[in-house]
C-alpha cells in the first residue's frame, strides 16, 4: 500500500521488494540500540531537572 505523500518510485519499491526494507531496519535498529544505551548510561540525572538528590 502506498502512502499519499509519497511519488512512485519504481526502482525503489523493486529494491525493498528483492532485499527488504534497508532504511526501516536500519531505523528500528538504531531505535534499539538508542533505548539500550540510555539504561547502560543512565547516571541518575531526572528527565527534566537535570539534578540528582544528591546534587540539590
Amino acid at each position: 500500500m502506498k502512502t499519499a505523500g509519497r511519488a512512485a518510485a519504481p526502482i525503489y519499491d523493486r529494491l525493498i521488494a528483492e532485499r527488504g526494507d534497508v532504511v526501516a531496519a536500519a531505523a528500528l535498529t538504531a531505535e534499539e540500540t538508542r533505548r539500550e544505551v540510555a539504561e547502560v548510561l543512565d547516571f541518575g540525572f531526572s528527565s527534566t531537572g537535570g539534578e540528582t538528590g544528591e546534587d540539590k
